[in-house]
């Protein structure tokens, strides 16, 4: 009875079929992570799939074989281009908005694609080296979120060091929906997350291919938490690492995802945090040690962070 909701392929174009549907609860889809569908198909000949407009996220990985994925990038402002991995091996056609672009990516074994399906794709096996795939098609609360900070490390098309955990994951999540228990949502939430966090986290870049620029943050990154207790300002940082001060600030915010500022006081609150907790000096010592020599202003800064003056947090904890 099950097979009867699943997308017909005739046994001359696959083999080794196996695919899961899912239709959450309310409950689940308001709080969980959650699939629509997962499977694994290995392909005997070509078959083409287009689709637009879903609201759900793919996660597809190429086992074997090749083919060709096609998917309709958008524009985003200020968007970084993250890894040149898809860049090299994909073409690109713009599209009649100008806002969006057709990019042809040429699949082989170990790649791996993260789509937005509100926007089209289509994907295709290659007619001589039919392709095998296993996938899962997934939304949430989070998902936007997920794939905003996915772009800014990688692009859809990409490699990672993880991919047995990933093909794993999937399994696991194939496996639950055949034998579903009442833990079922939650387990496959599990998974979902730890498939995200995998790819959000891991490239496969190599050395040569990391910018000058993201290099030259990452080394100010590093002078930053070493030396937050000190008075650092962006004069100081431009100066002594020989960059634009307006485009350090612009691009450490677009790289990282927040200012100078707030990662400095940040790393100050949460050096506070641990001196609340683990000393008994006093407010004003422990400003002093966090480089803040006015009590009254790491104060005012402690609240807004934390939502609760130094004196609560130390008394709550």
């Amino acid at each position: 009875m099950r097979d009867s909701f699943f997308e017909k392929y005739k046994t001359s174009e696959v083999t080794n079929t196996r695919r899961v549907i899912n239709t959450p609860s309310a409950f689940t889809r308001e709080h969980f992570f959650y699939i629509q569908e997962a499977g694994y198909l290995k392909s005997l000949k070509p078959h083409l799939s287009r689709r637009s407009g879903l609201q759900s996220y793919l996660f597809l990985i190429v086992l074997s074989g090749s083919g060709e994925v096609t998917y309709r990038e958008t524009a985003k402002p200020n968007a970084s281009t993250g890894s040149d991995f898809g860049r090299r091996n994909s073409t690109t056609a713009t599209g009649d908005d100008g806002n969006s672009s057709l990019v042809t990516a040429h699949a082989k074994a170990g790649d791996c694609f993260f789509l937005d399906c509100r926007n089209e794709y289509t994907h295709i096996s290659s007619e001589d080296d039919p392709w095998e795939l296993m996938w899962i098609h997934f939304y949430g609360p989070q998902c936007d979120a997920y794939y905003d900070y996915f772009l800014k490390q990688q692009t859809w098309h990409f490699h990672t060091a993880h991919l047995a955990e990933l093909t794993a994951a999937i399994q696991s999540v194939i496996r639950f929906h055949e034998e579903p228990t009442d833990d079922t949502d939650l387990l496959t939430a599990q998974q979902i997350v730890n498939i995200l966090t995998l790819i959000c986290t891991e490239t496969d870049r190599s050395g040569a291919e990391i910018s000058a620029l993201e290099s030259k943050l990452k080394q100010i990154l590093h002078y930053l938490d070493e030396h937050y207790t000190e008075t650092i300002s962006l004069d100081f940082l431009a100066e002594e690492f020989y960059i634009s001060k307006y485009y350090l600030a612009r691009e450490f915010k677009k790289e990282y995802g927040t200012t100078i500022i707030r990662y400095v006081l940040a790393k100050k609150i949460t050096h506070a945090k641990e001196l609340l907790r683990y000393s008994n000096s006093s407010i004003e010592e422990i400003a002093r040690l966090c480089g803040m020599d006015d009590a009254s202003y790491f104060n005012k800064v402690f609240k807004k962070m934390e939502g609760c003056t130094a004196s609560e947090y130390r008394k709550q904890w």
